[in-house]
């Protein structure tokens, strides 16, 4: 069942359209991430949903009920904003009841409903601690704490993470995915860090300049990017322009072939392809190891390592363009700057996509 439908939604500020033309549809219980750069219109779609915005065309659907122009307080959705927006002079549990308390909940459902929420959020020792005294991840806990406290038909969080340092970030990604998954809720979450969406998301969707440009699980997105906007927002990879020679291969600019695996898809269009591998399919052996033989085999010098112990990214210099390919110490031992190495694009990992 579709729990949320977006039909042609539109929201033009003068003659610019932050949000043009968006067709979505938001299954039930899932998390659903929209991702892209800034100003691609991520943002006012989710005001959309929630109310905060009216589209200036196109309609909004929940759960079967034409919601387009239905006031945010009528709604019954929960909402995370990037400030966490938390009352600095309420208490934790004054905080998380604050929604019952505006539905006039009886008192004793209130004190109920609070205690459970404090014991999802592991926070039952601080209910009676101002939240200015809680740490980063604490306050973004707390927030959500309030926003599921009236048990919201659909949880939206617009960039919840962001204020947050790195190490804390991640660990929150998998609290906050954890605690969905737990309660079952539909939740969009808007982020223009791809990591991210990758490690909370069901669903993908990619917006660019206000339309989507892509939409799918993680994976699939990753693995089968569309477009080269898409591939280089999506993940490290490495895309270089080619001609399709329409008997399963490519020729780079210099003329050398690359041979695709069998089957491969080629875009509608064929003028204006690219080629993209991901640097952990890249393959990294010494010149030593074998003759340059194979059409998928690159000769290159090793420029830079980026070196974080577990692993390694090396940028590999094959005249006239360059390749960064991820490997480890074990992989390829001795690897550094000046080495002279082959590296091997297997047919299986070059996709072709569409130039824009």
């Amino acid at each position: 069942m579709t729990h949320l439908t977006l039909q042609a939604v539109t929201r033009r500020f003068g003659a610019a359209h932050a949000v043009d033309n968006v067709d979505l549809s938001v299954p039930d219980g899932k998390l659903v991430c929209f991702l892209g750069p800034s100003g691609c219109g991520k943002t006012t779609l989710l005001r959309m949903i929630a109310g905060l915005e009216t589209p200036s065309s196109g309609s909004i659907q929940f759960a079967g009920r034409d919601i387009t122009r239905l006031p945010a307080n009528q709604r019954d959705f929960g909402m995370v904003f990037q400030s966490l927006a938390l009352f600095p002079h309420m208490t934790v549990a004054q905080n998380v009841a604050y929604p019952l308390k505006l539905r006039k909940t009886a008192k004793d459902q209130q004190t109920r409903r609070v205690a459970e929420l404090l014991e999802l959020i592991q926070l039952p020792h601080m209910a009676n601690r101002p939240v200015t005294q809680l740490s980063g991840g604490q306050r973004q806990r707390v927030a959500i704490a309030r926003a599921i406290a009236s048990q919201p038909k659909l949880l939206l969080l617009d960039e919840p993470l962001s204020a947050l340092d790195a190490k804390l970030r991640e660990a929150m990604q998998v609290e906050i995915r954890l605690l969905q998954q737990r309660l079952g809720i539909t939740t969009i979450m808007v982020t223009h860090d791809q990591r991210e969406a990758m490690t909370m998301a069901d669903e993908i969707v990619v917006m660019e300049k206000g339309r989507i440009a892509q939409v799918g699980k993680p994976l699939d997105i990753y693995r089968e990017p569309v477009s080269e906007f898409v591939a280089d927002f999506i993940g490290l990879g490495n895309i270089l322009p080619v001609s399709y020679d329409g008997a399963g291969s490519v020729r780079l600019p210099g003329g050398r072939r690359i041979a695709l695996a069998p089957g491969a898809r080629v875009p509608e269009s064929s003028a204006g392809l690219r080629l993209l591998i991901r640097p952990e399919d890249i393959c990294v052996k010494p010149t030593s190891a074998a003759d340059d033989v194979s059409p998928n085999r690159l000769a290159g010098t090793v420029t830079f390592i980026r070196d974080v112990g577990a692993s390694l990214e090396a940028t590999i210099d094959c005249a006239g363009f360059t390749l960064t390919a991820a490997t480890t110490p074990r992989e390829t031992p001795g690897l550094a700057p000046g080495l002279r190495v082959f590296a091997e694009l297997p047919p299986h990992a070059c996709k072709l996509i569409a130039a824009h």
